[in-house]
């Protein structure tokens, strides 16, 4: 989930062939571009960055140059995301992707390509927890996405912003359009499982046996933690702390327990 374009990166690849559409004759020049997006499919970053530098030393704002500061966009994106830790290198490249898309939205773009620019900023907002930026570049790319998979997942991520931001309303109003407008679809699922929240808790563990459940709820609750034991999709009994009114709130109980609970996870 955390990156949902890469599932319709093969059909970016066949976009990036308009810039010839587009008017740029310089086929040597395609061609590399074209390079860079597959090399982004293989998860060869620094190959794919390359390939966008070169193209656009020749076309720095001509035909094309949105397509490969998307592409560079996404090479430092996408290699920030799989670092899973919020390390220097990680944030470094997350600030040279949001660069490369601002880059390719102050030129001249198809609103496809303007969609997909406005995505990755939205991406970049997200892992940086700016919920309220990622929730305006999603409603921006929304009209203008490519296919219906893209758009639910766009949606959906909309209803995740909203409610970490605390809109939970909103939130239940969004989910449920994808979950209409986008029937079947993974998106739509992972929607359903969302509505209805009112609050965030801890999860910090799941048990098959409620009493293992209920003994560390009271040795919690000894800690001066708000907990309780609810039953989970798998039938487990999990462990919640909480509840938290934001999301930030949910971050501070999080780093509380972090130390006894190294995979506790935040709810929703």
């Amino acid at each position: 989930m955390r990156n949902a374009q890469v599932a319709w990166i093969s059909r970016i690849i066949a976009m990036a062939c308009l810039a010839w559409a587009a008017g740029c004759t310089d086929k040597a020049s395609i061609d590399r571009l074209n390079q860079g997006y597959h090399a982004l499919e293989a998860q060869r970053y620094d190959e794919a960055g390359a390939a966008a530098n070169d193209y656009l030393a020749r076309h720095p704002s001509g035909p094309g140059a949105p397509e490969a500061y998307y592409l560079q966009g996404r090479a430092y994106e996408q290699r920030a995301s799989e670092s899973h830790e919020q390390t220097a290198a990680a944030r470094a490249d997350l600030n040279s992707a949001r660069a490369a898309y601002a880059k390719g939205l102050s030129l001249p773009a198809a609103p496809k390509w303007a969609a997909l620019l406005h995505t990755g900023l939205a991406n970049v907002a997200y892992f940086e927890d700016d919920f309220a930026t990622a929730l305006r570049e999603w409603q921006t790319a929304y009209p203008n996405l490519a296919d219906d998979d893209a758009k639910a997942w766009a949606l959906y991520r909309i209803g995740i912003c909203q409610q970490r931001l605390g809109s939970f309303p909103q939130a239940d109003h969004t989910f449920a359009e994808v979950r209409q407008q986008y029937p079947g679809s993974e998106a739509a699922g992972r929607a359903a499982t969302r509505i209805g929240a009112k609050a965030f808790y801890i999860q910090v563990g799941a048990f098959s046996d409620n009493a293992n459940a209920q003994k560390l709820a009271q040795s919690l609750a000894q800690q001066g933690l708000g907990a309780g034991v609810a039953v989970d999709a798998g039938g487990r009994y999990a462990v919640r702390v909480g509840p938290a009114a934001t999301y930030a709130d949910a971050k501070l109980l999080r780093n509380r327990v972090i130390g006894q609970f190294p995979q506790a996870v935040i709810l929703p």
